[in-house]
């Protein structure tokens, strides 16, 4: 099984909040086998690309962030789209 389309996202946290360490905790909770990067921090925000397996659907994506961001580590971050 390859690896599928590239997703870029935003997240965003509480101020005060360290997007870097948001960023590394985001990829280490993603399923396996998935492709990540992470692209920049800026302003309280971290912008990763996402490379999950070809037979991930942007809803499947988009449930794994969620679940991810859901964590107590994670509590106070969201994500944003882009466009």
């Amino acid at each position: 099984m390859g690896l599928g389309p590239t997703y870029r996202l935003r997240i965003s946290g509480t101020a005060g909040a360290v997007p870097e360490t948001a960023a590394v905790r985001l990829i280490a909770r993603l399923p396996a086998l998935w492709g990540a990067t992470l692209l920049g921090c800026a302003g309280g925000t971290a912008t990763l690309a996402l490379t999950p397996p070809v037979t991930c659907s942007p809803a499947e994506v988009s449930q794994a962030v969620d679940e991810a961001l859901a964590t107590p580590a994670l509590y106070g971050w969201i994500r944003e789209p882009l466009p």
